[in-house]
């Protein structure tokens, strides 16, 4: 076929992308894509029946690489679809991690009545929902600890870790939970574990006596939240989990067969990740930082306790510009609101009081600031972050996504307690729903998560 232009390529691409619009995704795979039938009134349909299959095939790989590479992962999808040709292309790119469009982030719930082992996918850049199929353990019975640089990082019914990115379907079990310090097999007379043994030992000795849980029990007292962060200084993953009592930290590297527990500090709320350091934050506002490359890992005092006692929950971000942020999210309301569960009066979410404050890492004094300017901000059960909204057209400058993520959560689901979640405008305090009505109602809490489809071997050799 003569040689296309750039241009024409891309009105092919659209022609393509648009026909094979579609609402499931199972992981990546297009020849899995559950695609609606054509309508012969449409017109996208008329116009690509007239383009043939051979020159769709037959347009430069290099060309449509590129292009392909700067789609959000719903088109890239849709366009891997179109032909074994397109495929290919696609699938290269998903293996060497050539995509070079920033990711829309979404949220992700799950549901027993949606599937075992599907996963709801909400697009906020598209305000669509995408049901994507996940490897076992099933998805639905998992505790979700968190998310970052689009990884989950999951606790199944054993109360065992594992990382999962629900775009690729790449997934890697984490060390078992009992080399964590506080927690212990128990086995019953046959010689079958059966229980775990969870001791309340902390860095500063032993607050409570143990309890006995049952393996899928375990999680909801035990752990907290967890973080995948990328250490290019080894070319590998650590993943940092916050876990009871009182909220310690451990951490382990991906390929190690345990964890390793960060004393002598208490009440960790939230993690970044930077030049080799790891930033973590208390809920008295106090940061540490630790080298987790040293042989004795210590804790450098950033900032020292801004408050003397925990009301709000905190959050510490890695801002685009350089800045390291603090953000003060207040407790729930006073139930004076609507259950849309239950029709009865609920918890009044109190996030239009959410405080921002710069770091001021010299001095060790926090400066509160106003606003976010052109960037968003998205806090919750996942890595906190700050985006540019310049590069995500979609979203909004100056706000706040959020979802909940409330230290008895998994409870509230349970009970059906309405969830705050929603989208905070700093400039008059305002806050409103991501999409109504709620499409997590009698769902598990959404987390946010910022879509990566590229394989993590990949991302390690970049």
């Amino acid at each position: 076929m003569e040689m296309c232009s750039r241009e024409e390529i891309m009105d092919l691409c659209r022609q393509a992308i648009h026909q094979n619009m579609c609402y499931v995704v199972p992981r990546v795979l297009p020849q899995q894509l559950c695609l609606p039938p054509p309508s012969p009134k449409d017109e996208l349909h008329s116009t690509l029946t007239k383009t043939s299959t051979r020159k769709f095939s037959d347009l430069p790989h290099d060309i449509l690489m590129d292009i392909i590479a700067m789609l959000e992962i719903p088109d890239a999808l849709r366009a891997a679809s179109v032909c074994s040709s397109w495929c290919s292309v696609h699938t290269k790119l998903h293996n060497l991690g050539k995509y070079k469009r920033p990711q829309t982030p979404c949220f992700l719930y799950t549901s027993q009545s949606i599937g075992e082992n599907i996963a709801c996918l909400y697009s906020l850049a598209e305000k669509r929902t995408y049901k994507l199929t996940l490897p076992e353990p099933p998805i639905s019975r998992r505790y979700l600890l968190g998310s970052s640089d689009g990884w989950l990082v999951t606790a199944d019914e054993r109360s065992e870790m594992h990382i999962l990115n629900p775009i690729t379907g790449e997934q890697i079990a984490l060390p078992s939970v009992i080399t964590i310090n506080q927690v212990t097999r128990i086995f019953n007379h046959k010689g079958v574990l059966c229980k775990y043994r969870y001791s309340r030992h902390t860095a500063e000795g032993v607050t409570d006596s143990p309890m006995t849980l049952p393996l899928d029990k375990l999680r909801y007292f035990f752990h907290c939240k967890a973080f995948v962060f990328y250490d290019k200084s080894v070319k590998s993953y650590i993943v940092v989990l916050i876990h009871n009592p009182c909220e310690q930290l451990s951490f382990a590297r991906l390929g190690y067969d345990k964890w390793t527990w960060l004393p002598p500090h208490l009440r960790f709320q939230d993690c970044t990740y930077k030049d080799g350091l790891l930033y973590a934050v208390t809920s008295l506002g106090e940061i540490f930082a630790f080298d987790l490359n040293t042989t004795v890992i210590t804790a450098k005092i950033i900032m020292d306790r801004t408050k003397e006692y925990s009301r709000e929950r905190i959050y510490i971000v890695q801002a685009p510009w350089g800045d390291l942020l603090q953000v003060w999210r207040p407790p729930q309301g006073d139930g004076r609101g609507y259950d849309e569960i239950t029709g009865r009066s609920a918890l009044v979410s109190n996030t239009g009081r959410t405080k921002l404050y710069r770091v001021d890492t010299l001095a060790k004094e926090l400066v509160e600031i106003s606003d976010l300017g052109d960037h968003v901000l998205f806090m919750g059960n996942n890595q906190t972050y700050c985006l540019c909204a310049k590069e995500y057209p979609l979203l909004k400058a100056n706000h706040i996504y959020f979802t909940d993520d409330s230290e008895c959560l998994a409870l509230r689901t349970l009970w059906g307690f309405r969830l705050d979640i929603g989208l905070l405008n700093l400039r008059d305090k305002s806050v409103e729903e991501i999409v109504s009505p709620r499409l997590w109602l009698k769902c598990r809490a959404p987390v946010l998560l910022v879509p990566n489809p590229r394989k993590m071997n990949s991302t390690c050799h970049n």
